[in-house]
């Protein structure tokens, strides 16, 4: 099986509150990959009360995100057509910013600078519409 791994250029944008209070803000390239683009994983033995659990590894400038969601999968092929339960994507956020739609359960948030992130995994349908189930982390770099 050939692995196919692809980059998605995005930008991110993070706000610096430094000391003198002039609300600068800043702009960093970022990249997020996902570990293989035919990777896909349907998790059943998730516990009843949470359908989604996000798990993330920090490695020098690199963040290492996994999702685990019940009865899910993950669907480039059907992103912007009909909503069809249990199926759909993750949107990736970056201190309150959308800089990627995800169509993998592992992926990797690479070339942050240095800094304080707020990182949120949203859970949403084929159509775009959210399925109301979101993740929110913050890391530091």
């Amino acid at each position: 099986m050939i692995k196919l791994f692809f980059s998605i250029l995005v930008m991110a944008m993070s706000f610096s509150s430094g000391g003198n209070g002039d609300g600068e803000s800043t702009y960093a390239a970022t990249k997020s990959i996902p570990f293989n683009d035919d990777y896909s994983r349907v998790v059943t033995s998730v516990e009843e009360d949470e359908r989604m659990i996000v798990k993330y590894d920090v490695k020098e400038k690199d963040i290492y995100v996994e999702c685990f969601v019940k009865d899910f999968s993950f669907s480039k092929e059907h992103a912007g057509l009909l909503k069809q339960e249990g199926e759909g994507h993750v949107q990736l956020f970056i201190n309150g910013n959308k800089v990627d739609s995800i169509f993998t359960s592992s992926f990797i948030i690479k070339a942050l600078p240095v800094g304080t992130y707020t990182i949120k995994i949203e859970l949403v349908h084929n159509d775009y519409t959210p399925y109301g189930l979101s993740k929110e982390f913050e890391v530091k770099l």
